[in-house]
């Protein structure tokens, strides 16, 4: 490959907007190097690189950093037709509002997933299902947010599923319980195999052992789970 055009990932294991742009790199089958970093001890050159000193970035060449995971998806979309992105300037602006809609669902999941406070948990289980329906009426007669084929927007909600399908067993019985649509647009997404090879090998051991170090809300709720793989699988919510 030119290196003018070698792509270099960067990434910490568990962010779920590295997956995003990891699930589309994999998908569109683009060569790509990774290299990994602990957000807690963050290393020189990469604080260099990444003018919001947050992941993912790609480094085009050895010259060119791309930051934020929407704007390396569309890099990663136009160089590798057929383009995921619609044409139109209208469906195109309101696909980019949506992506901004999945990183607030995002950002919540995982501020629930890791909360220790109880109240703020129970807070943000209400926002999430809130947001949910507002999906659920998006997939009104429709595969995918844009319709029977898949798009760079559908893109951007996986790490949402994903992370729904890990901790399935334990987290509120209700968080989907209405929502059908987007009971099998999560299972048509997380069942692709660009969704499956778009994150690390130990993803779930690492989000796991997460939720028990930082002794979360999740974590007291249920200690049995997190610690055995005997471990009780009901769900211990209230509805």
């Amino acid at each position: 490959m030119d290196k003018r055009f070698k792509h270099t990932l960067v990434a910490f294991k568990i962010c779920p907007y590295c997956m995003k742009v990891l699930t589309i790199m994999c998908h569109k089958n683009v060569k790509f190097e990774i290299k990994f970093i602990e957000m807690h001890n963050k290393p020189d050159w990469f604080l260099k690189l990444s003018p919001l000193e947050r992941v993912p970035i790609l480094i085009i060449g050895e010259e060119v950093v791309l930051f934020e995971s929407a704007a390396i998806m569309e890099y990663i979309d136009e160089i590798t037709p057929p383009k995921l992105m619609p044409d139109d300037p209208i469906q195109k602006a309101i696909d980019r509002a949506k992506f901004e809609y999945s990183n607030e669902i995002i950002k919540n999941l995982y501020q629930f997933v890791f909360c220790l406070e109880q109240e703020k948990f129970i807070n943000l289980k209400q926002w999430l299902i809130k947001h949910f329906k507002q999906m659920e009426e998006w997939l009104k007669d429709k595969q995918y947010i844009n319709g029977t084929e898949i798009s760079l927007v559908d893109f951007n909600f996986v790490p949402v599923f994903v992370v729904l399908n890990m901790l399935k067993p334990i987290l509120p019985c209700d968080m989907l319980k209405d929502y059908k649509r987007l009971q099998n647009y999560g299972d048509s997404l997380t069942s692709m195999q660009c969704t499956k090879t778009g994150r690390v090998p130990d993803y779930e051991f690492l989000m796991i052992d997460g939720i028990k170090n930082k002794n979360t809300v999740l974590f007291r709720s249920n200690p049995c789970y997190f610690n055995g793989p005997k471990a009780s699988r009901c769900c211990f919510f209230g509805k």
